[in-house]
């Protein structure tokens, strides 16, 4: 059976088979790979259990058991990459992708199994962010909330959107209608951007902390943001209040409970229960506005007036950023 360690499968053209169960698939993997799981989360506590108080060979026996059901849909799952170059890989490239491998090897497949699995991936990770040297020159996009950013990061393929790979939006309404990922599938998707845009002149990028919602940037990311060609995005208050209705009031129940962990910043709960009022009976537009004057505005302005900025963009910000790529 042949194996490929992660260096070389980054390399090629390849689709990567995540034989894991669903959860671990969605806690993290290698970004695009196809999960096609051996065991469901149940069936996987099950084998645990066992291989930790009967043994190896108990554990195995069940595993056995659990896959021969399922075999038929297990190949039809990965028939449609039948002419493609594949690599199987698991946690730490154990017997989930061993099996799957021979069997498929078996069939006429080209497959390989990933040496170290999942873990070996996440190792090279780190091991590459530590020593990381990042070409491109970033363009750092600064301003208040609601300024529209993000939308201006979206007109440039050469962005890289942090709060999109975190599914996060950095403050405390950030996860409203988003899927948070995990630190592990934020590294991952990092990494990917990062070697897709790596031969760049310029990137551009928006401003954050090092903390994006639950999940952290690399030290030498957080380092070239502050280093970076700084501007500052100004729009009108008006604007700002539409992009928080266009953005938040699809979901009123999450909502709530966030506007309520606004009470420690705002002081007031006087207050809290108005907004909540506001929200109840669908006054958007003008619990936006407050939220931006008494929460993010006191919280977030002494930072972005304290950075010294090489240009401030008031209108044709797309248009500006493309002429300052070209100096």
């Amino acid at each position: 059976m042949k194996t490929i360690i992660i260096e070389e499968a980054l390399e090629g053209d390849y689709v990567f088979l995540d034989v894991r169960t669903p959860k671990e698939f969605e806690e993290s993997t290698i970004p695009g790979a196809v999960n096609v799981p051996l065991f469901s989360n149940e069936e996987r506590a099950v084998v645990g259990t066992l291989y930790a108080h009967e043994g190896k060979d108990k554990a195995f026996s069940k595993g056995l058991d659990f896959v021969s059901k399922k075999l038929p849909k297990l190949l039809e799952a990965v028939s449609k990459y039948k002419n493609s170059k594949l690599i199987v890989f698991c946690w730490r490239g154990g017997m989930r992708s061993k099996s799957l491998t021979g069997l498929l090897e078996g069939l006429g497949y080209d497959v390989q199994q990933l040496e170290g699995g999942h873990k070996a991936y996440r190792n090279y990770v780190l091991k590459r962010f530590e020593s990381y040297k990042l070409k491109p020159n970033l363009v750092v996009l600064n301003g208040l909330t609601g300024a529209g950013k993000t939308e201006i990061l979206k007109q440039f393929p050469n962005s890289l959107d942090l709060e999109g790979l975190a599914q996060h939006r950095s403050s405390i309404l950030g996860s409203v209608g988003l899927n948070p990922v995990s630190q592990k599938m934020f590294d991952a998707l990092l990494f990917k951007r990062l070697e897709e845009l790596k031969n760049e002149k310029y990137m551009i990028i928006e401003y954050e902390s090092k903390k994006i919602g639950h999940v952290q940037m690399p030290e030498f990311l957080y380092e070239a943001l502050k280093k970076g060609i700084q501007v500052k995005i100004v729009c009108s208050f008006e604007d700002r209040v539409k992009r928080l209705v266009k953005e938040y009031s699809p979901h009123k129940k999450e909502l709530v409970d966030k506007i309520k962990l606004m009470r420690k910043s705002v002081g007031n709960d006087k207050k809290i229960q108005e907004w909540l009022k506001m929200l109840k009976e669908n006054k958007f537009e003008d619990l936006a506005g407050l939220i931006l004057k008494e929460y993010y505005d006191p919280l977030y302005s002494h930072t972005v007036e304290a950075i010294k900025y090489d240009y401030v963009l008031e209108k044709d910000y797309v248009k500006r950023i493309k002429e300052i790529t070209q100096i």
